[in-house]
């Protein structure tokens, strides 16, 4: 039985037609995603564009191509938090050649003493910034460390006896604060 899902030329049209606002949400919840992942919030959406061109990962039609790429971010992240020695590589676009154009450079699963030590670091660094913004917000802080600790949606709800109002309020609130404090995403 075949599924109704896009052909790689309606993949390039729907990348194509990604407006800025499309294009912003996609980065803020790549560097979201990629937090303590050791890569880039565009090395998780190009390899999601990557999979998604070459069909390895398929766009059923009617489904909106923006929700189709942020679900391709989660599970790439998650597949990389899950086990990062079996993951698949990330393409990174950082590097340029001498003629200006990117550079493909396949980020290696496998890291080094060094840039794990660096990964703690800035993970450790990203997590005080978190405790220190939201000091003074003792639901902020029990989301963020259920979030960090991948507790589920439901469970954090029944232990911290909310519901889906509150959650989202939290939730919310957790995201304009950092937006706030972050406009252009982490920087060290």
């Amino acid at each position: 039985m075949e599924r109704d899902v896009l052909d790689p030329d309606e993949v390039r049209q729907q990348i194509e037609s990604l407006t800025k606002v499309d294009l912003a949400r996609l980065r803020k919840a790549g560097r979201i995603k990629a937090f303590g992942l050791g890569c880039e919030a565009d090395d998780l959406i190009g390899r999601a564009v990557e999979l998604a061109m070459t069909g390895k990962r398929q766009c059923p039609r009617g489904t909106d191509f923006v929700v189709f790429l942020y679900n391709a971010l989660r599970s790439i992240a998650s597949a990389m938090r899950a086990s990062p020695a079996n993951a698949e590589p990330i393409a990174s676009l950082d590097a340029t050649g001498t003629d200006g154009r990117p550079v493909v450079m396949i980020a290696s699963p496998e890291l080094d003493a060094e840039a794990l030590s660096l990964r703690a670091e800035d993970t450790a660094q990203r997590i005080k910034a978190l405790e220190e913004l939201f000091a003074d917000d003792d639901d902020a802080l029990l989301m963020i460390w259920a979030d960090l600790e991948e507790t589920p949606k439901e469970e954090v709800k029944m232990q911290h006896n909310l519901d889906d109002k509150a959650y989202a309020t939290i939730r919310r609130r957790i995201r304009r604060a950092i937006d706030r404090r972050f406009p252009n995403g982490w920087s060290t």
